[in-house]
């Protein structure tokens, strides 16, 4: 079983776990949610943490995978030949939920990976706003359709291009109160 298969699971469980709470929620029982963006990473976890209270565009996106049935694992990894930094690896779809992962090279200043996780949740956006999109084929289908190829064959969008831009400015301008 690979590290990639091992999170989606452990996802799968955790949102089946976490759809347990709504009888909870409905009978006036304050139960925490788990966050939609997430982490197995600690320094990632904290990454997303921070980026999210410096940048207003990051928030944004983040609100909008809170508000679809998408949860999102942000994990350190390889993306193709190691040439691209960041990217959505994987899209998979439970009873409830559609799963997707994005890997990110973590050997980025945080400004960097946070703008790179900008990035790819705009592209997870693009893709939780399509749904038929449950699998690497739709994804690709979809990506021949709203995106171009950009560097080493990858697609790209203009979304998230300008997604990741807006979130390393607001970061790099960040100044706590």
């Amino acid at each position: 079983m690979t590290r990639t298969t091992r999170h989606l699971m452990l996802g799968a469980m955790m949102t089946t776990l976490a759809s347990g709470g709504r009888a909870a929620v409905a009978a006036g029982v304050d139960t925490p949610t788990m966050p939609r963006v997430r982490s197995h990473h600690p320094g990632i976890a904290s990454l997303i943490e921070r980026a999210a209270e410096r940048s207003k565009t990051f928030r944004g996106l983040v609100e909008a995978i809170n508000t679809s049935n998408g949860i999102v694992y942000v994990e350190e990894g390889q993306c193709g030949r190691h040439v691209v930094k960041s990217c959505v690896a994987a899209v998979t779809q439970t009873a409830t939920n559609r799963i997707l992962v994005v890997k990110v090279d973590i050997g980025n200043t945080d400004g960097e990976l946070m703008g790179l996780i900008g990035h790819e949740l705009r592209h997870a956006i693009e893709i939780l706003s399509e749904p038929n999109v449950v699998d690497a084929t739709s994804m690709y289908l979809l990506y021949q359709r709203i995106g171009r190829l950009g560097a080493y064959t990858a697609f790209e969008t203009q979304a998230a291009v300008q997604a990741g831009n807006a979130v390393r400015a607001e970061v790099s301008k960040y100044r706590p109160h």
